[in-house]
């Protein structure tokens, strides 16, 4: 008898210990806004059938078929907030809350920010904020040498109902100019020391604008994982970004690896990076089968222990 009972106190630990872990399917999408997209068919560099009144129902799906716990989203205008939080119900997404900030003054001619969206019924967002790429982050601002775009991160603590687990998430725009985006590193990881003020584990998404070998991800790789570097499955190509063209070309060069999914693990809960892939499927748009996105999206399956 008392073998049987510590047996079964020994099952109750293993149970309780793996109701503990948290299976997370994180991902991050440029969905290339109404804006940009008008730019480049108007040029010739784009085709119209990837104009946002044409593509928005493919960005919509794809949301949906990649099938994320948590999505972080970049270049999304107030239009497409508003189209992606219809469609993406339409297309199955009833599960999905949105939530959205813009990163431009009130009145500047773009209306343009970052958003996330993610699973309500499971999840609870608090303490969430926005900081820029400057040295004067908790005001709106831009940094260095970029002087064009106002580039941010979202930040907020993500709180599973079910079992009380919580991680502190980045849904981050990286800028495009050097020094600022070597500098955009240094601060994201200074923020997870700063603002994970319970010292959660962490995870940064984003289209960080930054190339493996620059001074972003080098920065970044002395505090946070590299999911692409640390998975145990990988899928899809190199590349993440097929460019206006949608070439398909582009994605079998390193360099255009710039959307990343990194992870830090602390003593509340460390990261197991099960898959990382790069999502290549096309949908027909306007009768020809074109990307979504200039962008793909790409997604990480993480165990939270």
């Amino acid at each position: 008898m008392k073998k049987f009972f510590i047996l079964l106190v020994l099952c109750a630990a293993i149970g309780s210990s793996e109701a503990q872990e948290l299976n997370l399917r994180v991902g991050t999408y440029n969905v290339w806004s109404h804006l940009a997209r008008a730019g480049k068919v108007r040029k010739g560099h784009a085709a119209e059938e990837r104009s946002w009144d044409s593509s928005k129902r493919a960005v919509a799906q794809q949301i949906v078929d990649i099938d994320c716990d948590i999505l972080g989203m970049q270049e999304v205008t107030s239009i497409c907030r508003d189209d992606l939080a219809k469609l993406v119900k339409k297309a199955g997404g009833k599960r999905y809350k949105l939530w959205w900030m813009n990163t431009y003054p009130e009145g500047h001619r773009s209306v343009v920010g970052n958003a996330v969206f993610y699973d309500k019924k499971r999840f609870k967002l608090s303490q969430q904020k926005i900081y820029y790429f400057s040295p004067t982050p908790e005001v709106m601002s831009k940094g260095w040498d970029e002087k064009r775009y106002y580039r941010a991160s979202l930040t907020t603590v993500v709180t599973d109902k079910k079992s009380g687990k919580k991680f502190f998430l980045f849904a981050t725009h990286g800028p495009l100019k050097k020094e600022a985006n070597a500098n955009a590193g240094r601060l994201l990881v200074e923020w997870d020391k700063c603002y994970n003020t319970e010292a959660l584990p962490s995870i940064a998404v984003g289209d960080m604008n930054a190339r493996p070998e620059q001074g972003f991800h080098n920065a970044m790789c002395a505090h946070f994982e590299d999911c692409a570097l640390v998975a145990k499955e990988k899928i899809g190509p190199t590349g993440t970004f097929n460019s206006a063209s949608g070439s398909d070309k582009n994605l079998t060069l390193p360099y255009r690896r710039i959307d990343h999914i990194y992870v830090h693990s602390t003593d509340k809960g460390s990261f197991e990076v099960e898959k990382y892939e790069v999502v290549t499927k096309k949908y027909e748009v306007g009768g020809v089968m074109h990307y979504p996105s200039d962008h793909c999206p790409v997604v990480v399956d993480l165990k939270l222990k």
